[in-house]
């Protein structure tokens, strides 16, 4: 049954997952990657982005999909530094299920820490969601749903200030 705003209208609730998905994964990684303390030293800024790409390129190759070009890090205040993250979006029809057993499973294999939970919509579908962390690592995030797939990784904190990093 349609009704007058369109809630039963597939590119409508298309919309909305992504939406949701970009929302959720953003929340959800505000608190991931809490910069490491203690005795442990911290990375360069250049060090930190490329270990979050590196993880982001492995995270990339798991998931067959039509990835976008690699966004531009948007530089994050932490503890005592700044982090880099990269969302990575795609509207895409997948196996839900599949695709976050394989990004599990290769966080797992890095050494993250994988917090998995999934949500029943009911007609709408399952969405799945997790974040991987590691003290002092790129850590992860997804939100996948059976019409996208949205990932972001957050560099470890390293040396220096967002401010250092605005444009």
């Amino acid at each position: 049954m349609n009704n007058s705003r369109g809630e039963d209208d597939p590119a409508v609730m298309a919309k909305q997952r992504i939406g949701l998905v970009v929302l959720t994964v953003s929340l959800l990684t505000g608190g991931l990657t809490a910069c490491a303390g203690g005795s442990q030293s911290m990375q360069t800024p250049d060090d930190a982005k490329a270990d979050a790409l590196q993880l982001l390129r492995k995270t990339e190759k798991v998931v067959d999909v039509s990835w976008p070009d690699t966004p531009e890090a948007t530089a994050e205040q932490c503890d005592d530094g700044v982090r880099f993250a990269y969302l990575v979006p795609v509207s895409v029809d997948n196996d839900a299920k599949a695709t976050a057993k394989s990004l599990r499973q290769l966080w797992e294999s890095e050494g993250l820490r994988v917090s998995p939970s999934e949500t029943d919509f009911g007609a709408r579908g399952t969405l799945y969601s997790a974040t991987a962390d590691r003290d002092g690592a790129a850590g992860a995030a997804y939100q996948i749903s059976s019409t996208s797939v949205a990932v972001q990784v957050t560099s470890p904190c390293a040396t220096g200030s967002v401010h250092d990093h605005d444009e």
